[in-house]
C-alpha cells in the first residue's frame, strides 16, 4: 500500500512538473507595417523616377530567455537576415526599412513615408508571417514570406522552419539529428522509393535525378508523434516554380536504415526509432 501511494505521489509530482514546464513557454505576437515612396534624381524604373515600397510582418515570437543568447542571435539572423541586431524590435525595424533595391552606383534615392500605396504592380512588396507550434519539448517557428518586385512577372515566396529545443534552449540543426555528409544521396532515394514522396518525385529536376543527390536544405520540421522529419526545399531548389515549395518526408526508422542517428535524435524520438 505504501509503495502504491509513493508511486501515485511521484506520478503526481511528475505531472505537475510537466504542467509547469508547459506553462513556462511563452510567446508574444508582434505586428508591423511601413510604406514609403522612393524618388530618384533620374529615372531608374520602368514607371519613372518614383517607386513604392510596402513591408509588413505579423509574427509570433518566443519570450526573452527562452533561448540562449547565441540561439536568439541566430533566430534574428534567420528571420530578418540581420547579423548585428541585438533585439527583435531593432531587427524588425531595420527589416521594415528595406527598399529591396540592388542597383549599385545608382543616383541618390530619397525616402518619403506614406500611409498606403496603390496598385501592387507599382511597388516592391514584402510580407512576413510567423507562427509557433509546440511539440513536446520542441517549438517550431514557421516563417512564411511573400515578396513581389515592381513590374515583375510574378512574386516569390518562402516557407522557413526554425526548430527550438526548449530544454537546451538551442536551435536544432539537421546535423544534430543525422550525419548530413551523405544525406543528399539518401534524400534522392527517399524521393524515388517512398510513396509518400510521389508528388516530389513527379516534379524533381532531371539534373537532380541524374546527379543522384541534392543539396541538403537548411529548413526542416519534426513530427515526433509520427516519427518523421520533413525536409523543406524552397522554390527552384529541386523543382520548377510551378511545382512550388517541396516537402520530403523522412520516416525516422527508414532513415536509420541508411544512416546512423545521433544519440540526441534517438533520445528525441524515443525507443524503437532506430534499427540499432
Amino acid at each position: 500500500m505504501k509503495k502504491q501511494l509513493l508511486c501515485i505521489l511521484m506520478a503526481s509530482a511528475l505531472l505537475a512538473s510537466c504542467h509547469d514546464r508547459q506553462n513556462e513557454f511563452k510567446t508574444y505576437n508582434y505586428d508591423g507595417h511601413r510604406a514609403f515612396l522612393l524618388t530618384a534624381d533620374e529615372q531608374l524604373w520602368p514607371g519613372g523616377d518614383t517607386l513604392g515600397v510596402d513591408n509588413s510582418y505579423s509574427i509570433q515570437w518566443p519570450a526573452s530567455g527562452t533561448l540562449t543568447p547565441e540561439a536568439e542571435a541566430e533566430l534574428l539572423l534567420r528571420c530578418f537576415a540581420d547579423s548585428t541586431a541585438t533585439s527583435f524590435s531593432q531587427a524588425a525595424d531595420r527589416w521594415l526599412s528595406h527598399t529591396w533595391l540592388y542597383e549599385e552606383g545608382s543616383p541618390a534615392i530619397h525616402t518619403h513615408p506614406v500611409d498606403s500605396l496603390g496598385s501592387r504592380e507599382m511597388y516592391n512588396y514584402a510580407k512576413m508571417t510567423g507562427t509557433i507550434r509546440r511539440d513536446s519539448n520542441l517549438a517550431t517557428l514557421s516563417l512564411n514570406t511573400e515578396t513581389f518586385a515592381a513590374y515583375a512577372a510574378h512574386g516569390l515566396y518562402t516557407a522557413e522552419y526554425i526548430v527550438m529545443d526548449l530544454d537546451t534552449k538551442k536551435i536544432v540543426h539537421l546535423n544534430d539529428l543525422v550525419d548530413t555528409a551523405s544525406l543528399g544521396e539518401i534524400i534522392i532515394r527517399a524521393i524515388e522509393d517512398l510513396t509518400v514522396n510521389k508528388d516530389v518525385n513527379d516534379c524533381l529536376f532531371d539534373d537532380c535525378r541524374a546527379a543522384g543527390r541534392v543539396n541538403v536544405p537548411r529548413d526542416f520540421y519534426i513530427d515526433s508523434t509520427r516519427s518523421v522529419i520533413y525536409l523543406v526545399f524552397q522554390l527552384y531548389d529541386i523543382a520548377p516554380y510551378a511545382c512550388g515549395i517541396q516537402t520530403v518526408s523522412l520516416p525516422i526508422f527508414w532513415l536509420s536504415k541508411h544512416t546512423p542517428l545521433t544519440p540526441y535524435c534517438k533520445e528525441l524520438f524515443g525507443p524503437g526509432c532506430s534499427i540499432d
